[in-house]
């Protein structure tokens, strides 16, 4: 079986979000963002999942990220420590993974079907 490159490219995509979760095993929230990541990268592979719901769950999720990045979200956030790492702190890193698993959900499906 030959593989396409919008399949090749879909799965590493995947084994990209899979690579996020299992960074996150060690952290204090690791489990909220183990959970976050598996679900982004499997979502798209459902053949029943509804493009309108994963728009509308990408729309939330950017949300949510931008929130983070920005730090409206750290009151809540579990504390932990925060080590500056390519000029950005954990949150924005978190904030920005799930503005990828947005970006993910919204077109992943076209690349996958």
């Amino acid at each position: 079986m030959v593989l396409g490159g919008k399949k090749i490219i879909s799965l590493l995509i995947t084994f990209a979000f899979i690579s996020f979760a299992i960074v996150n095993i060690n952290d204090p929230d690791g489990l909220i963002w183990i959970l976050a990541y598996i679900t982004i990268a499997c979502l798209p592979w459902i053949k029943k999942a509804n493009q309108k719901l994963l728009n509308i769950s990408a729309i939330l999720i950017s949300i949510i990220g931008l929130f983070i990045i920005f730090g409206l979200l750290n009151s809540i956030m579990p504390k932990q420590f925060d080590d500056a790492m390519v000029n950005l702190w954990e949150n924005q890193r978190e904030g920005i993974g799930l503005m990828l698993g947005a970006a993910w959900l919204a077109l992943g499906k076209k690349l996958v079907s």
